[in-house]
C-alpha cells in the first residue's frame, strides 16, 4: 500500500486532524521560546513597529512585554482574518457603511483589521473596561490615523450600572468572571477585583443615548458572554447582525446556544471549519457549541456555505 493509499484509508477524524495540524503550521499557530528570546532582543518596550505579516501588514502597534509575538508581527489570528476577509467579500460588508462592534477589543487587533477592510463612512465601536488596556487601545488606534473607531469604555454585561470586574495577571485575560481572570490555577488571589461600569448591548443600541445598531458583532470577553448575551436580544431580533464569537467555558458554550435557538441562527465554527449540527448542544460534543464561532442569520446561509465548506 502506498503513502497515498495509507492517507486515503486513515479515518476520518485523523483525516481532519492532520488538515488542523497543516492549517496550524501554515498560520504558525505554535510557541517558540528561542524565537521569543531573539525577538526580545529587538523589541522595546513603550516603542512603535509596523506589523510586518498578515493582513494588519503595514499597521503599527505599541509594544510592551504582554503582548506575545505573534500579536507584534502580524500573524494574530491571521486563519480567522481569512475567513473574516471572506464573509466580508460575499456579503459585499467591505464596500457599504456598516456598523462593528468589538466587544473585548482589548489594544485593538480586531478593531484595526475592521477599520482597514471596511468603508471609511463605517464605525466601530471597540468596547474595553479594563484600565489597564484602555489606553494602550486608545494609542494604537491614534497612531494608524483611524478616525471611525469609538472607544466605548464599558463592560457589556445583562444590566446597566456597574458591575465587578477582575483583573488577570495577563490583560487578556481580565473578564466578569472570576475563576476565569485566575487562571488555570484557579487562585482567586491572583486577581485583583475593580468596579467598572456596564451596559447591555440593547441599552446602549436603544437607550436614551442611542447609538447605530450593529451589522457585525465581534465578542471575546473570556467568559463574559454569561452575562452579554442575556442583554441584547432586541438588538439581535432587530438588526441581525453576525456574530464572530469566542467561548471560554461550559456557561457560554450554554448561553450561546441559547442565543441561537431563540433567534434561529446558523453557527459554523472556525476551529475546524464546521457547520454546527446540535446548536441545542454544548461540549464534549463535537457537533455542539463550542470554541471559535461564527453565528449567522438564515438569510445569509446559503451564500456562506458556499465559501465556507
Amino acid at each position: 500500500m502506498n503513502s497515498l493509499q495509507k492517507n486515503l484509508s486513515l479515518p476520518k477524524s485523523k483525516m481532519l486532524n492532520i488538515k488542523q495540524k497543516i492549517r496550524d503550521i501554515k498560520h504558525l499557530k505554535f510557541n517558540s521560546s528561542f524565537l521569543r528570546n531573539i525577538l526580545s532582543l529587538y523589541y522595546q518596550e513603550g516603542k512603535t513597529y509596523p506589523l510586518i505579516f498578515g493582513q494588519l501588514r503595514g499597521l503599527k502597534l505599541i509594544y510592551d512585554r504582554q503582548i506575545n509575538y505573534h500579536a507584534i508581527l502580524g500573524l494574530w489570528d491571521t486563519e480567522t482574518f481569512e475567513i473574516l476577509s471572506k464573509v466580508f467579500e460575499t456579503l459585499n460588508l467591505k464596500n457599504k457603511e456598516i456598523t462593528v462592534y468589538d466587544i473585548g477589543a482589548n489594544i485593538g487587533i480586531y478593531s484595526l483589521w475592521f477599520a482597514k477592510n471596511i468603508s471609511l463612512d463605517s464605525v466601530i465601536y471597540s468596547f474595553e473596561p479594563s484600565p489597564q488596556v484602555k489606553d494602550k487601545l486608545k494609542s494604537n488606534i491614534k497612531l494608524n490615523l483611524f478616525n471611525n473607531i469609538d472607544v466605548v469604555e464599558l463592560a457589556c454585561s445583562d444590566q446597566v450600572g456597574s458591575v465587578e470586574f477582575f483583573m488577570a495577571s495577563h490583560h487578556h485575560c481580565s473578564s466578569l468572571n472570576q475563576e476565569w481572570a485566575a487562571g488555570s490555577d484557579k487562585d482567586i488571589n491572583m486577581t485583583e477585583k475593580i468596579v467598572v461600569k456596564c451596559t447591555t448591548l440593547d441599552d446602549f443600541c436603544y437607550g436614551q443615548e442611542p447609538h447605530k445598531t450593529p451589522d457585525f458583532i465581534k465578542m471575546d470577553i473570556e467568559g463574559g458572554g454569561v452575562f452579554a448575551l442575556k442583554g441584547c436580544d432586541r438588538c439581535i431580533n432587530e438588526s441581525q447582525p453576525i456574530l464572530l464569537i469566542e467561548s471560554h467555558i461550559p456557561d457560554e458554550d450554554k448561553a450561546i446556544s441559547d442565543l441561537v435557538l431563540r433567534h434561529n441562527y446558523q453557527v459554523y465554527r472556525l476551529n475546524n471549519r464546521k457547520w454546527v449540527t446540535e446548536v441545542h448542544d454544548t461540549f464534549p460534543n463535537p457537533e455542539g457549541i463550542w470554541g471559535t464561532l461564527l453565528l449567522v442569520p438564515n438569510k445569509f446561509k446559503q451564500l456562506l456555505v458556499e465559501i465556507l465548506p
